[in-house]
Parts: structure tokens; C-alpha cells; sequence
């Protein structure tokens, strides 16, 4: 965009963040980030605080939704947004400056701590975790009642052009299906070619 200014911010949330919904369910979350400055005093030659700054920042839709599960007063966080200054008149009829912020970007200062990330799906709006509970037991083939697998098998996930994964388990009746056999129970392995392996190395044994 034309005449704009883009702000950057390393602060924390000076206000506990607020959601609401505008127009047709529009999310918005509005807040207060401050900063507060830092030099070294001449005399003493040790760091100092200065002067404190606020602005209030307003998230959007999916980043507003974000924020308000898990952004609470007084954490680390670093912000990137449109900048607008603006003055406006109180309720005492006094002149004053409005400092607001529309957020790009928001996130935690890991400088100053630590976050596990947790992801949202697109088309679901589900965290992955609530994906995952939620469709386990359709995923699985095995033989448990919930449909899942049974301790120990794992699900064989289909190839391009490929055999089916239903066919990766071994039904013991000598069909097509079986591992270790080809077509219609032909034995794939060549009893001849192995026997004059194990004669020569002595290491491998025909297998009954």
C-alpha cells in the first residue's frame, strides 16, 4: 500500500486482550502493547529504564482467533503492523493522541521464553491434536471394535500405482494376498537359489 508507515515493536500486552465480533462475524481483538526504553546512565555507567510508550493494537479474523486462545497481560511479545496516529477530543473535552496499531504479526518474544506451537487446520479450524482425536477411529482397519489398530500393527499407507494396503496383511489361506506368495500361491522364493547360497557361505539356512 501507498503512505503508510509499518511499525515493529518488541514489548509485552499491557491489557488483557478482548475479543469481539464486528459486521457479519468479523473476530477482532484489541489490547494495549507497551515498551519501555533502556540506556546507560553516564554517571554509572549501568542500564536504565526510560520512558514508556503504549499503543493499542487490533487483530484480525484468523490471527484475532489465535491471539485470544492464548495471549494473556504481560507476556513478551513482538508485533509488526500499520501505524496511525490520530487525535481526537475526550469525554473533558481535552485534545489528545490516539497511537493505534493494525496487526500483520504477532507472536511471543522467545528471547524471553519459551511457546509450543500448536497448529490450526485450514479447512477445519481443528488443532491437529483435536483432528486427530477426533477422526482416530475412522483412520484405522484393524480388528478393534473402534475400527483402530491393534497394539503393535501399524497401517501401510498406499503408493502411486502401488498394491492396495488392504493387501499388506497376511491372511494365512494361501491367496493372492498373502506375503511371501505370488499369484494364485505360486511360492516367490527359489528354494534351489538358496540352497547354493547357504552352501557357499554357510551363514543361511533354507528356510522350511
Amino acid at each position: 500500500m501507498f503512505n503508510e508507515a509499518q511499525l515493529s515493536v518488541v514489548g509485552y500486552v499491557a491489557s488483557e486482550p478482548q475479543l469481539s465480533r464486528v459486521g457479519n462475524g468479523i473476530p477482532k481483538l484489541t489490547m494495549k502493547v507497551a515498551w519501555t526504553t533502556r540506556r546507560v546512565e553516564p554517571s554509572t555507567g549501568e542500564w536504565v529504564d526510560g520512558n514508556t510508550s503504549f499503543v493499542r493494537v487490533t487483530c484480525w479474523r484468523r490471527l484475532a482467533e489465535n491471539l485470544a486462545t492464548c495471549l494473556r497481560k504481560g507476556e513478551p511479545v513482538m508485533l509488526r503492523g500499520r501505524l496511525d496516529v490520530r487525535p481526537f477530543t475526550g469525554k473533558d473535552g481535552v485534545r489528545r493522541i490516539s497511537v493505534d496499531v493494525d496487526a500483520s504479526y504477532l507472536g511471543y518474544d522467545l528471547t524471553r521464553g519459551v511457546a509450543a506451537f500448536r497448529r490450526v487446520w485450514e479447512t477445519t479450524g481443528k488443532t491437529a491434536e483435536e483432528a486427530a482425536a477426533e477422526n482416530g477411529a475412522a483412520v484405522g482397519s484393524g480388528g478393534n471394535p473402534d475400527g483402530g489398530f491393534a497394539d503393535g500393527e501399524v497401517p501401510m499407507p498406499a503408493l502411486p500405482g502401488g498394491p492396495d494396503p488392504a493387501l499388506a496383511t497376511d491372511p494365512g489361506d494361501g491367496s493372492a494376498g498373502d506375503l511371501g506368495e505370488g499369484p494364485a500361491g505360486e511360492d516367490v522364493f527359489d528354494d534351489a537359489a538358496i540352497d547354493a547360497l547357504a552352501q557357499d557361505s554357510g551363514t543361511v539356512a533354507t528356510p522350511s
